[in-house]
């Protein structure tokens, strides 16, 4: 099991360093960002239970290296790979998941808030960048599933149920007219 762990670890570490080299050839404003948001800093990360403690120096040379943490430390960043699939897929926002507390983040707001600018113009170049799309398909075809949960549709493939509140009104109440009839108005 062990084993097992350090292999994830290995492959998640791998993507992340990825991530940056293609975020440092494409440059522009998202490899800005993210040099002044990350340089510096040492975050941990947990994907399905696999830790990994970033840690980032270096300004525009960034360099970031990745560690498998030792002992417990404190997460700045938790959530399963589902959830981190259906954002990248476009089936739930940032805000969303972190409402539903679905991630997990902590950190000052300045780092918050520019996490959260890297992150959605990461998203957004996805549309876009070829080597960002086979890095999301790489990371959905070999991180591993769940055995039992059923895959979230998009919102076009799910179905709406309509009218479930008025089946909660009582029949007395749905009875009542708020306009007169024809013959009350003329009396």
């Amino acid at each position: 099991m062990e084993n097992q762990s350090l292999q994830r670890h290995s492959q998640l570490a791998q993507w992340l360093h990825r991530l940056v080299e293609i975020l440092r050839t494409q440059g522009g404003s998202t490899w800005k960002a993210l040099v002044q948001t990350v340089s510096g800093k040492t975050a941990v990360i947990d994907l399905d239970g696999i830790q990994c403690r970033l840690l980032a120096d270096g300004g525009e040379q960034l360099q970031v290296e990745s560690e498998y943490p030792l002992e417990l430390e404190s997460v700045n960043f938790r959530s399963e790979a589902e959830t981190l699939r259906d954002v990248i897929a476009g089936r739930l926002t940032i805000d969303k998941a972190v409402v539903a507390e679905k991630i997990y983040l902590r950190g000052s707001l300045e780092d918050l808030l520019g996490i959260h600018e890297v992150v959605m113009a990461i998203l957004a170049e996805s549309a876009i960048n070829p080597q960002l799309r086979h890095l999301w398909t790489e990371f959905d075809e070999l991180w591993s599933r769940p055995p039992s949960l059923p895959p979230c549709l998009s919102l076009e493939h799910q179905k709406p149920s309509y009218g479930e509140l008025i089946y909660q009104v009582p029949e007395d109440v749905l009875g009542i007219q708020v306009y007169p009839s024809e013959e009350e108005a003329t009396e």
